[in-house]
């Protein structure tokens, strides 16, 4: 939570950040915003895989430390960036070396007995959202009062000082599982190996597709909202307020996570995603057509519930389709597809923005979310897990 806290100080204002560079159009400000986005998102999605993979062979624990302190140094970099694009070599560095969120979820899976799964990633999902209401609300404040620079490094440090309490609080009775040919084994070799491997499980691809998909629709409105925050204030100074309307969305979907999370076998993980993505559709059109901020800002924290609601699922249904020891690697492999998903979201959204206005961007984000729901509902009528396991 503590590390997520320092990421979302920073991360949910970049897009008012790159407006101190001499970019003041809010088109140009939301290309630019895509840009970060993406740019984060692929680099996340090459290197999540070969983390999964080191985490399956060296140990959960030890990618935990390194997306922590990996990601606090590079949110130094950013405070310290003299131009837009100095900050857009950070936000790859960060892609490339984070991954905070998947790293604690794979260590968590496989040390949470599955009786109790549900529930863990359930209670997970809801730190990491909890962590992303309290971030946005110290950092809006904060940067009002002291300025990018100084929440940056204060944020940085929080970052790093999580991991360095991972290094020496959290203990993981990780046993490498040795194999015959262990000396001189390629690592990179094994890893394509054995992805190709879980690759043609089709419960692991149905998974991994409905997740690219999310992410892809998730990451098309990323960039929209600051901005379009900023467009119904008429004002540029909105970083109060704005951290307050974000905290707010982030404390509901943490609350709504971690209720459902203990639901989810009962309510059913294909009747739960296929209401949370239907439902984010339907909010996302009312939030398109919203005339003023404190109305977005309703039906913005109601989004919440929604994101609550769909973000455990695709991570439930690993722990039942993959075995403990391929987890690092298929986590890693989820990660990455839902990094490319993320990753041409953030471009998209902002060229449909800065081309047709910001309220059209909601509108095709709802219709892809509402095509994702549709599909989702009967691709996973193919995993014969939880309602259908019965």
């Amino acid at each position: 939570m503590f590390a997520v806290i320092g990421f979302h100080a920073i991360q949910p204002f970049l897009a008012y950040y790159v407006q101190e560079f001499d970019v003041e159009d809010l088109d140009e400000a939301l290309l630019w915003a895509g840009y970060l986005g993406s740019a984060a998102g692929f680099a996340m999605a090459i290197s999540s895989p070969i983390w999964g993979a080191v985490a399956d062979r060296f140990g959960r624990k030890s990618m935990v430390v390194r997306s922590m302190v990996g990601g606090g140094i590079t949110v130094f970099f950013m405070a310290y960036a003299g131009s837009v694009f100095e900050l857009l070599i950070a936000r790859t560095l960060q892609g490339a070396l984070a991954g905070t969120v998947t790293a604690c979820i794979t260590m968590v899976s496989t040390t949470t007995p599955k009786s109790h799964l549900g529930f863990a990633m359930g209670m997970m999902q809801g730190a990491f959202l909890l962590g992303a209401a309290l971030g946005p609300l110290m950092g809006g404040p904060f940067i009002a009062i002291y300025g990018y620079k100084a929440c940056f490094l204060a944020s940085g440090s929080m970052v790093i000082f999580a991991g360095i309490a991972v290094q020496f609080l959290v203990s993981e009775d990780f046993r490498k599982i040795e194999k015959k040919d262990d000396i001189g084994q390629n690592y990179i070799r094994e890893f394509f190996i054995d992805g190709w491997r879980l690759l043609g499980l089709r419960p692991f691809i149905i998974t991994l597709v409905i997740v690219v998909l999310i992410q892809f629709a998730y990451g098309v409105i990323m960039p929209v909202v600051p901005l379009f925050l900023q467009y119904l204030s008429g004002r540029a100074d909105i970083l109060s307020e704005a951290g307050f309307v974000f905290s707010l969305m982030s404390l509901t979907g943490a609350i709504s996570a971690a209720v459902i999370g203990n639901w989810t076998l009962r309510i059913g993980l294909r009747r739960l995603l296929s209401f949370g993505l239907l439902s984010t559709a339907i909010l996302l059109v009312f939030q398109g057509s919203a005339t003023s901020v404190f109305v977005f800002a309703v039906l913005y924290v109601l989004g919440g519930f929604t994101t609550g609601a769909v973000r455990p699922v695709a991570n439930t249904i690993i722990t039942y389709v993959i075995s403990e020891t391929d987890r690092g690697k298929a986590f890693g492999i989820l990660t990455s597809a839902g990094a490319f998903g993320w990753a041409l979201g953030p471009s998209v959204g902002a060229f449909v923005g800065s081309q047709f206005g910001f309220q059209v961007a909601f509108y095709v984000t709802a219709f892809l979310f509402l095509c994702v729901a549709v599909w989702a509902f009967y691709a996973m009528s193919e995993l014969n897990i939880g309602e259908d396991s019965e």
